[in-house]
């Protein structure tokens, strides 16, 4: 007996414990190997990884195994709940890489719509204030938001066994609920 309970001791200090766990992920880069790449920080809500959910902290560039039937979905932050919610339909892998794309080469947003190749954005200025026209119809210059590009700020939770299972794509910054995403242009 106590043979098998040495052995269990060193078997489970030599494997480690993989738990399941919750952190924000900026993704940079999704690999055909079905693996996901970003900075793993510990951020703000929710629960689980490192720095006790205080703030981003310093992040640890990571990958991480996305499973077969993994979950993305926008995410908000609830201030009642203190969490992260699923907001909308499962997005799919498909919904990850065009939001990532949409991140690493910037996006126009005109009102809630993002610009695609197709589209013309004409902006000028005349007697010292700007005007906007897009494919040939005037809108509103307030409207018009120009992101630069950036990380895809996420919101992931892994199984037991560290694939990870749901992913919440965020607002930028990714930490609390402050505001909708609207506002300036990201930086």
């Amino acid at each position: 007996m106590r043979k098998f309970a040495l052995a269990a001791i060193c078997t489970l200090s030599m494997v480690g414990w993989v738990v399941a766990e919750e952190f924000n992920l900026s993704i940079t880069k999704i690999n055909s190997d079905g693996t996901i790449t970003g900075t793993k920080t510990a951020g703000f809500g929710g629960k689980g990884g490192k720095g006790g959910g205080k703030g981003g902290g310093k992040g640890e560039e990571v990958s991480v195994k996305m499973a077969k039937n993994v979950e993305v979905f926008k995410g908000k932050f609830d201030t009642d709940a203190k969490a992260w919610v699923k907001e909308g339909d499962d997005l799919k892998v498909t919904g990850l890489t065009k939001a990532l794309h949409e991140k690493e080469n910037g996006s126009v947003v005109v009102g809630t719509t993002t610009l695609t190749a197709a589209d013309t954005l004409t902006l000028t200025v005349k007697d010292g204030k700007p005007a906007a026209k897009l494919n040939g119809k005037d809108v509103d210059f307030n409207e018009v938001k120009v992101n630069g590009k950036a990380p895809l700020t996420t919101r992931v939770t892994t199984a037991d066994d560290g694939t990870v299972t749901t992913i919440l794509i965020t607002p930028a910054g990714g930490f609390g609920g402050f505001g909708k995403g609207k506002g300036k242009a990201d930086k």
